[in-house]
């Protein structure tokens, strides 16, 4: 693993992206039960802890590699008033997640940098299994799905 500086600057955003859909999970989680969404309530609050781990997991190795402590600030991303909003803007942030993780995963594959490898690739499939997750509720209350 490498401390180079692009996979640093890689990881540095991995947190901040992923402290700022823990906020938006927990925010939506909010709102959810605010509409009476019940069990929906429990997956996006689950969203949030498992946005918290990957943070987790990012900051764990930056200190690994001698880059010390993040320094980010998660950006605030929307939440949305419906079912249909609470959909899209989590589509939108899983969506975000896969783009960046892919990004840094060819990185790394093209400096040989397999242990950072390894945790963006691990990382990018969990946002895909989220993605997937959220595509399958939009499609099972119906609600079209628009591509960003």
């Amino acid at each position: 693993m490498s401390g180079h500086p692009h996979i640093i600057a890689y990881l540095q955003r991995a947190v901040g992206h992923e402290f700022s859909a823990a906020q938006q999970f927990t925010l939506q989680a909010v709102q959810a039960e605010h509409l009476g969404l019940g069990l929906f309530v429990d997956e996006l609050r689950a969203g949030a802890v498992d946005e918290l781990r990957h943070a987790e997991a990012f900051g764990r190795r930056l200190h690994e590699i001698g880059a010390g402590s993040p320094s980010v600030q998660a950006a605030a991303r929307p939440v949305g008033r419906t079912l249909a909003e609470l959909l899209r803007f989590g589509l939108a942030t899983e969506a975000d997640a896969m783009r960046l993780y892919a990004e840094a995963l060819r990185f790394c594959e093209r400096v040989r940098d397999a242990g950072n490898a390894e945790l963006f690739a691990r990382i990018h499939r969990d946002e895909v299994q989220h993605y997937q997750e959220l595509e399958r509720r939009l499609r099972e209350h119906g609600v079209e799905m628009k591509h960003h």
